[in-house]
């Protein structure tokens, strides 16, 4: 952080302020050869047979390639095979819970025996300013990846859904245009000044921030009752990887102190769009800081405006932990 302070890239005041330490920087390894990674690791550590996969999700925030190419089909060619479904979910910073979603229904249904899912943004120059291009935010480089099985594994996914506030489309949108051609010369990517465009237009309800404080009590509520347990039944709360008075503003709403939180790991390693849940849970599990029995609140939201919430039980130590 000190390096893109004297750089130039970040205000001291800022980082101050927001409490982030820095982000994660892959350089020119692209968001597909990530998800390689992250998917080859998690088979290795769920130990299955790949050919009982029957679903690949692939989430994504923002570009990963060619247009008109599909990187679930790389990530299946270089690191799955077989012939099984493979798709993509485009929810942006929520694309974990969508795919979560979407893979706990084909379970249930009988589509197969296991399902494979996973995430990866490359969020690097020239096309993002990672520094500046989110408020509030510090966009890092990550990927994650996991598997689902309706045979017992080391944690139980008890509940997860998601709801929206459409009448928000536009705050990530602003006034940029919806022709491909056009939209290409709007880069780069700043959010900062979609929002305060779409603020600007006189279209956003005047008690909107009420209102997408509301639909997150509701969410939470429905996710934590689906799960059978309250606010006091978590051990911790994984939300995505934002500044301090974010986190700390929306922790408060369940009446629960920062520190219940993951987030002093997240604000050492920038938002990682849609990976940022499952990388955090991830590192609460290798570190050893959750164990059997504990039940974890995962959240985020993103464009749409999507809001999205999940409960995740560790019922025995992973096998895989050091």
């Amino acid at each position: 952080m000190s390096e893109a302070v004297e750089a130039g890239l970040l205000e001291a005041a800022e980082v101050e302020r927001s409490g982030l330490l820095g982000a994660a920087v892959a350089g020119y390894t692209s968001a597909p050869e990530m998800a390689v990674r992250a998917v080859r690791s998690a088979l290795e550590r769920w130990g299955g047979e790949v050919s009982a996969l029957g679903l690949l999700l692939y989430a994504d925030g923002y570009r990963c390639g060619p247009d008109g190419w599909l990187p679930h089909s790389y990530v299946m060619r270089e690191a799955v095979g077989g012939d099984l479904l493979a798709v993509g979910v485009r929810q942006g910073c929520n694309g974990v819970f969508g795919a979560l979603e979407l893979a706990a229904a084909y379970l249930r249904g009988g589509g197969g025996e296991a399902a494979l899912v996973t995430a990866a943004d490359n969020m690097g120059p020239p096309l993002v300013d990672r520094w500046r291009a989110s408020p509030g935010y510090l966009l890092g480089d990550g990927a994650s990846a996991a598997v689902l099985t309706r045979e017992p594994g080391f944690a139980r996914l008890l509940s997860v859904n998601s709801t929206a506030v459409p009448e928000l489309e536009a705050l990530h949108r602003g006034a940029q245009p919806l022709d491909p051609a056009a939209s290409a010369r709007a880069l780069p990517l700043d959010l900062g000044a979609r929002q305060a465009e779409f603020l600007a237009t006189g279209e956003a309800p005047a008690d909107w921030m009420l209102m997408v404080m509301k639909a997150q009590r509701e969410l939470m509520a429905v996710t934590l009752d689906e799960a059978g347990i309250g606010v006091e039944d978590l051990a911790w709360v994984v939300p995505a990887h934002a500044g301090r008075d974010l986190v700390d503003a929306w922790l408060a709403s369940l009446g629960l102190p920062l520190e219940r939180s993951t987030w002093d790991f997240g604000r050492r390693v920038g938002h990682l769009m849609a990976s940022d849940q499952l990388v955090s849970f991830e590192h609460l599990l290798a570190t050893g800081r959750t164990g059997p029995g504990d039940r974890i609140l995962l959240a985020g939201s993103g464009p749409g405006l999507g809001i999205a919430a999940a409960v995740v039980e560790v019922v025995a130590p992973p096998p895989w932990r050091p």
